[in-house]
């Protein structure tokens, strides 16, 4: 834990919490692949959803980047010319949603869904069958595959979140002041994994050291 004295530095501190939702939204984290201890190869991914015929699904845990991913990869097919369509599955009630995108998708397109499962199994089918019909490609994030193909598995480390963390804006700037390697270590184990979860533990610590910072 940060003492007073550690946090009376002549260091510039950024005033804007990096751990704030326009720094780690899915748009704005750049995808990491732990595995291979670098970020995703979009261009390769692009290129084994077409060996597995064009559907698949991100599975992972919750919190394990699939959003992330999928908004990323999303950005990629559709840099190369086909059309795609995103929709964020709340619940069953997002079925005539998802029908009416994957309806309004030429053929050839790509329809991406996230959180599939919430679909429940007869809105999945629904969606399925449309697409088939409308020879739309479905890509999807789940915790399970459901039917699809799994184009990659999403998995997290503690090692992967000091990586998410050193990318963010001002990095060297705060970490060590505001942010130290026990509170990444922390954050992580008291989440369980879940990135999502030890990112807003960070954003709390790091407010929390700020307004320490303004009391002094």
């Amino acid at each position: 834990m940060a003492s007073a004295f550690d946090l009376c530095t002549t260091r510039t501190v950024e005033p804007t919490n990096p751990f704030a939702t326009r720094y780690i939204g899915p748009a704005s984290l750049a995808p990491h692949d732990p595995a291979a201890g670098r970020l995703h190869d979009l261009g390769g991914l692009a290129a084994r959803l077409a060996i597995l015929g064009g559907s698949a699904a991100i599975v992972g845990a919750h919190g394990s980047g699939k959003s992330t991913l999928l908004v990323h990869l999303a950005g990629r097919i559709e840099s190369e010319g086909r059309p795609v369509e995103r929709i964020r599955i709340r619940g069953a009630a997002a079925t005539p949603d998802a029908l009416r995108m994957v309806w309004r998708l030429p053929r050839g397109g790509v329809a991406c869904l996230d959180s599939w499962e919430a679909l429940g199994a007869i809105g999945r089918g629904l969606v399925r069958w449309t697409a088939a019909w409308r020879s739309v490609a479905l890509v999807v994030t789940s915790h399970r595959p459901l039917g699809l193909p799994v184009l990659v598995i999403c998995r997290t480390s503690k090692s992967l979140l000091a990586e998410i963390v050193a990318r963010l804006p001002g990095h060297d700037e705060w970490y060590g002041i505001m942010i130290r390697d026990e509170d990444v270590a922390e954050a992580f184990r008291h989440s369980g994994g879940d990135i999502r979860r030890a990112l807003d533990d960070l954003y709390d610590r790091f407010e929390r050291r700020r307004r320490l910072i303004g009391d002094l």
